[in-house]
């Protein structure tokens, strides 16, 4: 290869090429690429729904104003009447003034729209086949603004990143290694090191790629506004707690489907120890134990490989209903359902999302495999082989049966259709 900083390619991404010659090595840009593999509208869509988050108190939004974080950031934030990222740019700058510097942030982007969702697994998938998975999954991002430079200023990941340009254009800036001896991680103020730096421009229908050890900033050209999608993929660094996090993750996703109170947990044993001490002790102590790390790693992997490499997913639709003509199929044909045996029943994962069924038994796996075909079934032929009251136990009934499919449909890994 030549010494070259960047490559540029012409045209969609070839990964096999990519993965030969640039993948944790350096960084390259694809012109023209095709499609944004990201819907704009859909990205407004997921932005207004963080946004509704952040006003219930969660932290997935962002909001700089002249260089300055706003704690409640309120009325500043994308609303899905907007109609468009220029809509909400014109919103802002009325309010805060034409010369006014903004940066939009909204991370784990991809789990606050299923159309956004979908993009990457598309995507992403043409990698994962030549690296694998990442153990603990892909991380989205979105810049909005017309900020001068990303707000935290040249820093490093543990992650090697694509850039998508929704709108506008961006440029990044790049140093292969630390341009400053101090011991600080991140520098704002970077003029003395652009001579060492070179830069990037992409705008919309290029796909920009870094590896994790390169140094960078993100800088906007001019005043204009730009809207951008990152996906880092996880390299290195802190491994073992973010694999960690990810099992606590799901154990809590669990949870979530279990009612059931904690074996103990309120039992007292010790009267002096308060309840709330008493629950997390117990708590952990099935966390740690060796069956429910096994089952929190297996359902884990399950979200990750029907995730696509994206966790955790958009949150599951209600359960619907099916009528007497109801058909279903694979959403993606890519995207099958999959499960694994566990603790006497099976983790059955699909878009992301993973339940745990209680009786798992011949019938059900047959259930999934001819789902897994991609044809359209019949609701009334999947659910035949299944009884009101089987023979042993450990057979799942038929309304059980009906509940999979049910949620299957709910987490949008299979499509229900009418009967033609």
């Amino acid at each position: 290869m030549s010494d070259m900083p960047c490559i540029e390619e012409l045209g969609p991404v070839d990964w096999a090429r990519f993965v030969a010659t640039c993948w944790d090595v350096r960084p390259v840009v694809y012109r023209q690429a095709g499609g944004a593999p990201y819907p704009t509208d859909a990205a407004l869509h997921a932005a207004a729904a963080a946004a509704r988050e952040a006003a219930a108190g969660e932290t997935a939004c962002r909001f700089v104003l002249d260089d300055r974080q706003l704690r409640q950031p309120g009325d500043w934030l994308p609303r899905g009447e907007d109609g468009s990222f220029d809509a909400y740019a014109r919103r802002v700058l009325r309010a805060a003034g034409d010369d006014a510097a903004y940066a939009l942030i909204v991370n784990e982007f991809h789990r606050h729209d299923a159309r956004i969702f979908e993009a990457g697994r598309r995507f992403f998938r043409g990698l994962w086949a030549h690296v694998g998975l990442p153990a603990t999954g892909a991380i989205t991002t979105l810049f909005h603004g017309n900020y001068e430079r990303t707000p935290v200023g040249v820093h490093k990941d543990r992650f090697s990143t694509f850039v998508f340009v929704l709108q506008g254009r961006k440029r990044m800036r790049f140093w292969p290694t630390r341009p400053w001896r101090d011991a600080v991680a991140t520098r704002v103020d970077y003029a003395q090191h652009l001579a060492d730096s070179f830069a990037i421009e992409v705008g919309p229908g290029d796909v920009l790629y870094w590896p994790s050890a390169y140094y960078h900033v993100g800088e906007t050209i001019g005043t204009d506004v730009a809207t951008s999608v990152n996906v880092g993929v996880p390299r290195d660094g802190h491994a073992l707690r973010y694999e960690f996090d990810a099992i606590v993750r799901q154990a809590d996703a669990e949870d979530a489907e279990d009612a059931a109170p904690l074996d103990g947990a309120a039992s007292g044993g010790d009267p002096d120890r308060p309840p709330g001490i008493a629950s997390a002790l117990e708590r952990a102590r099935r966390l740690a134990s060796p069956q429910a790390l096994r089952s929190a790693a297996a359902a884990g992997y399950l979200s990750l490989l029907t995730g696509g490499g994206f966790a955790p997913p958009p949150p599951a639709m209600p359960p619907g209903r099916f009528d007497a003509g109801a058909r279903v199929r694979l959403a993606d044909p890519a995207c099958p359902v999959a499960w694994m045996h566990d603790d006497g029943g099976a983790l059955c994962g699909a878009a992301g999302h993973v339940r745990r069924v209680a009786r798992f038994d011949d019938a059900a796996a047959a259930l999934l495999r001819r789902l897994d075909g991609g044809e359209a079934i019949d609701v009334a032929a999947l659910l035949a082989p299944f009884g009101d009251a089987p023979a042993h136990a450990a057979a799942m009934r038929r309304n059980e049966a009906h509940a999979l499919l049910a949620w299957l449909v709910s987490t949008r890994a299979l499509a229900c259709t009418s009967a033609p």
